[in-house]
């Protein structure tokens, strides 16, 4: 049985492909041919405080945007800064605060019409179970650094 290792070894590395590299170069190759890299869409989760809780419990303003320089908020698709723009936001624009991105970066929002509430976007009332938002306000991804918690 000790003589069989050895053998072993012998046999994968002669299975092996080292010094071939032809196909992860073309592996390679063909990805820079391919369009850059998009994160795609990630619906904002409604109701992931469970069945006892509005479908977003929070509520929120933008804040902090600097009057030298940007003065709108993209609101992304999807919670990365690659995401495409779905709406640009200004200070103090209301939001509903409905879900986060793991790392706490990102803060997936629901946007109600000026002068609207949660219950315009119909996620002001418990859900079932967490899903997708899909409508009928704008949602999207924006900035946690841009976003200011206040009481509903």
């Amino acid at each position: 049985m000790k003589a069989f290792a050895p053998v072993l070894c012998l046999l994968l590395l002669a299975c092996s492909s080292r010094g071939s590299s032809g196909d992860a170069d073309a592996i390679y190759n063909a990805g820079e041919q391919e369009a850059q890299l998009s994160p795609g869409v990630q619906p904002v989760r409604i109701g992931e405080g469970g069945a006892a809780f509005a479908a977003c419990a929070g509520a929120g303003v933008v804040v902090n945007l600097s009057p030298s320089g940007e003065t709108l908020l993209s609101l992304r698709a999807a919670p990365f800064a690659e995401a495409s723009e779905v709406a640009r936001l200004t200070n103090g624009t209301a939001l509903l605060l409905c879900s986060h991105s793991l790392d706490q970066r990102w803060q997936g929002v629901v946007v109600p019409p000026a002068g609207g509430s949660a219950a315009d976007c119909g996620v002001g009332a418990p859900i079932a179970a967490a899903r997708g938002y899909t409508g009928p306000c704008k949602s999207g991804w924006v900035s946690s650094a841009f976003v200011q918690a206040r009481a509903g």
